[in-house]
């Protein structure tokens, strides 16, 4: 048990520090409204998954990337700057799999190169964060209970 505490904190270390160096790294970016003509779910995919349920029956089939119920897309969006000139990017998000994505969402995109977007802004990143900060901390707390009883 202990030798996988010994590789589980500093993993859940390094993953709450990476998730935080990303919540700030985009905090200079700025949030716009995106508009979505066209989407790689298509509605048949999303009535596969609907109604079959289980990603392995799927027309799409099982994808590493994909949560439990949960689905990875891509989009190409269209959305305006701070000085109101359009811009079109394509842009990767997670959506409830089966249900119909919403079409118009916020991205956060960088000012001096608005073609860099993400549809995940710097509360979603330092939400990871923070939850991987508690999970290093229980894992040193169980760490050193384990330790005190040996």
């Amino acid at each position: 048990m202990r030798e996988v505490l010994l590789i589980a904190l500093p993993a859940a270390m390094a993953a709450a520090f990476w998730c935080g160096w990303r919540a700030l790294a985009l905090l200079g970016w700025r949030p716009a409204v995106a508009s979505t003509p066209r989407t790689d779910y298509s509605e048949l995919a999303r009535m596969d998954d609907f109604w079959v349920g289980n990603p392995l029956f799927t027309l799409r089939r099982w994808n590493w990337r994909d949560g439990e119920h949960g689905r990875l897309i891509e989009d190409d969006i269209f959305f305006e700057d701070a000085q109101g000139l359009r811009h079109r990017a394509t842009v990767k998000r997670r959506v409830r799999r089966g249900w119909r994505p919403f079409s118009v969402y916020t991205v956060w995109y960088d000012p001096a190169d608005p073609a860099r977007v993400t549809a995940f802004g710097p509360r979603h990143w330092l939400g990871l964060a923070l939850a991987w900060g508690v999970m290093a901390a229980v894992i040193f707390s169980l760490g050193m209970r384990l330790a005190a009883a040996a």
